[in-house]
């Protein structure tokens, strides 16, 4: 290290020195030629050199020394690490392939570790994301099955979201059970203006083989399936690429613990699309479907019981009032006529009060059926009271309406009215008839006015009945 100082600070500074000497003396003696003098000449050289050798101290020699030291600094740690490896060189061979194999066993098991965390993240993250959309889709189709009545929207809107949610679903169609025949009510990715009108036997789906009918099933060979259909269906089937499926799942639906229909996922691309996974999926949403129809037949049934007599099964009051209120703004606005008859049974407390109210209402019920079976029926015909019923016939005259109600008192007389095997007294009724526009122009006077004529007719009967 001694060697190498004067070299790369003595000689250099010195060279510099000298040329500095003789550059000042030059200077001084071209620009001061008359007044030159050597001393003066060495004074200007220690007065110039003796700045510019401190800042050189300062600068260079300084730095010069500071790593110096750290030079100095590595080497005694090169010199430790190389007795280290001396020490560890004094190990033999085989041990260091020993430890090298093990370290690299222990490499890759920390990176198997770590590519199957990775694995189940992506897998636990895919779960989220499904369970995500099926928590959506869950929300969302019990939202619409308790708001909407429209039952076909429904049917629709649980097909699309099985198709959404199910892995691999390309296509779909909904079977509903109607008189025997199982008939599309949704599709996806089919032509339903083609098939709307088709229809399937139960015996023609693939449930109709298996123990277990209401449990999800895997078809891969759809068209082999079908082949059994009569050419007609077969050919409709093909012609609409109904065919062109690779893999199906599908899963029946009940409601009540009664056959119902089918759902059905299709995948046209691969015959393994579908695993065991996917079957509590759909068989979730034929759940729903089930849950819908039912709700929809509750609903069916309870408008029906808001709007019809549960004994008689013709309109109640309150649903017969709202009838005759359209039929009557139609009539205003259309110049048509229409008449409205009151009628009310006779004696039915005598039979009541004699037989049992079991006995009053088989009475009731033989008027309104055969009122109901008549080939001119009545366009409304209502119950709005115990014993008392509302008719309405449009564009007949009066004298119309009355032909056809003296035939139906004619009927009852000729014909008996039994109860439990013995025959009673025959079915008599009175009525009482008022016609739009010519003798009233609204419902509540139509109605006094029939009702009048209804207990004017009452009074009659009772009179010649009973010579009262």
């Amino acid at each position: 290290m001694k060697k190498v100082r004067p070299a790369l600070i003595k000689y250099p500074m010195l060279a510099f020195a000298l040329f500095s000497i003789c550059f000042i003396d030059y200077f001084y003696r071209n620009l001061f030629a008359s007044i030159y003098h050597p001393l003066v000449s060495v004074l200007l050289v220690i007065l110039t050199l003796s700045p510019l050798i401190y800042i050189s101290h300062i600068v260079y020699l300084r730095a010069y020394k500071t790593m110096l030291s750290e030079i100095k600094n590595c080497y005694k740690d090169m010199a430790n690490e190389v007795s280290t490896v001396e020490e560890v060189n004094s190990l033999s061979l085989l041990e260091h392939s020993n430890n090298l194999e093990n370290l690299f066993c222990v490499y890759k098991s920390v990176q198997k570790q770590y590519m199957d965390l990775i694995c189940q993240l992506k897998n636990s993250n895919k779960i989220l994301v499904q369970n995500n959309k099926f928590t959506n889709a869950i929300s969302e189709i019990t939202s619409e099955i308790l708001r909407s009545g429209d039952i076909h929207g429904i049917m629709q809107l649980i097909l699309d979201k099985a198709i959404e949610i199910i892995p691999n679903a390309q296509k779909g169609s909904i079977l509903l059970l109607n008189n025997d025949y199982l008939e599309y009510r949704a599709m996806h990715g089919y032509d339903i203006d083609a098939l709307k009108d088709f229809k399937f036997t139960p015996k023609e789906i693939f449930q109709s083989h298996l123990e277990d009918i209401y449990e999800p099933v895997i078809i891969t060979e759809i068209e082999k399936f079908n082949s059994n259909l009569n050419k007609d269906k077969f050919k409709v089937l093909q012609d609409t690429n109904s065919f062109n499926i690779k893999c199906s799942i599908s899963c029946a639906i009940s409601v009540d613990n009664q056959f119902y229909g089918t759902i059905n996922i299709d995948n046209i691309e691969n015959s393994l699309a579908f695993t065991e996974d996917h079957k509590s999926i759909i068989k979730y949403f034929a759940e729903q479907i089930g849950v819908a129809l039912k709700n929809a037949q509750l609903i069916e049934k309870i408008l029906y019981l808001s709007q019809y007599d549960s004994l008689t099964n013709i309109c109640n009051r309150s649903y017969c009032e709202a009838q005759l209120d359209i039929l009557h703004q139609e009539c205003v606005k259309n110049n048509q006529s229409y008449s409205l008859v009151v009628a009310d049974m006779n004696d039915l407390k005598l039979i009541n009060d004699n037989y049992g109210h079991e006995a009053g209402d088989k009475l009731i019920i033989a008027f309104t059926d055969y009122i109901s079976s008549l080939q001119e029926k009545p366009e409304i015909f209502g119950r709005i009271g115990g014993d008392e019923f509302a008719l309405v016939y449009s564009n007949k005259s009066s004298a119309e309406v009355i032909e056809l109600l003296e035939n139906v008192r004619s009927h009852f007389s000729r014909v008996p009215f039994h109860y439990n095997n013995r025959d009673m007294s025959n079915l008599t009724f009175s009525y009482g008839i008022c016609t739009y526009p010519d003798e009233a122009k609204d419902i509540p006077t139509l109605f006094r006015i029939a009702d009048q004529r209804m207990y004017e007719d009452k009074r009659s009967f009772k009179s010649q009945t009973y010579n009262i």
